[in-house]
């Protein structure tokens, strides 16, 4: 788990760095987001969910795990409502709530502490629970501030033209085939697939900024119950349902504990909603995560 956290922690860095002594202009940062989100991570969909076990009781941990977060977020509403919060706060506060980092920092860490034949999952757990709900969310959330209109077929129209969602229905396809294809079919995918994560963590170094961190009292809340207290929901479903903690729901564990997702920060910045909160949240959760997760591991194998 050390080396996972210090590996993460490296690469973020070095993100990091290479922003701040602007080694990466905006040509360079835009080949490589590109990049990652049109072919490396695709391919690490596609090898995964093709070679993912999936049955019945995943599915069951992806539903449980987005429960976990829509409960956070319900209790943020009805917090919002009774504390008189504004309309932008109760927004930024439910969607950050509902969607968390699951597959820029989520895969690194499951692939480091549980192994790859996790990580493969995760793959598939990052579009059931994050990807799809994003999907539909987003354009809702733009809606509400007066950027547009939300129609389901606008949405589906968006999900065929992502990479990421037709990796991840080609994956699948390909696995009701009546044969098996090769492992030598899918080396350069592999390739490809390998620098998804150094380029998942690099991006996210890159993001973060200092100056943004302000309003620490609605930070804390939202940190809070998508850390700690979304976590704690999961974590008490396995518990007093199974009785113990297999590494499947140590996967669903360290997932739903993850910070916010970077990607709702475009979102409401556009939508004119709370936009620092997400920078805030995004930055300062990715810090905690380093304390977190290790907790959250511990309690999970003290508990079985």
């Amino acid at each position: 788990m050390f080396v996972a956290m210090y590996s993460i922690f490296v690469f973020i860095a070095i993100g990091y760095i290479a922003k701040k002594l602007h080694l990466l202009g905006n040509r360079q940062s835009g080949i490589l987001m590109g990049f990652l989100l049109n072919f490396a991570i695709p391919a690490q969909i596609f090898n995964g969910v093709y070679h993912a076990d999936i049955d019945h009781n995943f599915l069951l941990i992806c539903i449980i795990s987005l429960c976990s977060n829509l409960l956070v977020a319900i209790l943020f509403f009805i917090l919002g409502k009774l504390l008189a919060f504004n309309k932008g706060d109760i927004i930024a506060l439910c969607m950050l709530a509902t969607l968390g980092n699951t597959l820029f920092l989520g895969f690194p860490l499951v692939e480091g502490i549980l192994g790859k034949d996790y990580a493969n999952q995760v793959i598939i757990y990052d579009q059931f629970v994050t990807g799809i709900p994003f999907a539909f969310l987003a354009p809702i959330v733009l809606a509400m501030g007066g950027q547009g209109h939300f129609s389901i077929f606008g949405v589906f129209k968006k999900l065929l033209k992502n990479p990421l969602f037709l990796s991840l229905i080609f994956g699948f396809l390909l696995r009701f085939l009546p044969f098996h294809i090769p492992d030598e079919f899918f080396a350069p995918l592999k390739s490809i697939a390998q620098t998804a994560i150094p380029l998942a963590l690099f991006a996210v170094g890159v993001q973060i900024d200092w100056k943004g961190i302000l309003n620490w009292k609605l930070t804390a809340l939202l940190l809070s119950g998508k850390m700690i207290l979304a976590p704690l929901f999961l974590a008490s479903f396995v518990y007093f349902t199974y009785n113990e903690f297999q590494d499947i729901w140590r996967m669903a564990l360290i997932e739903v504990a993850m910070p916010p997702q970077i990607s709702a920060i475009a979102v409401l910045l556009r939508a004119g909603f709370n936009s620092k909160l997400a920078l805030n949240a995004v930055v300062l959760g990715i810090l905690l995560s380093f304390l977190t997760i290790p907790a959250w591991l511990q309690l999970s194998y003290f508990l079985g």
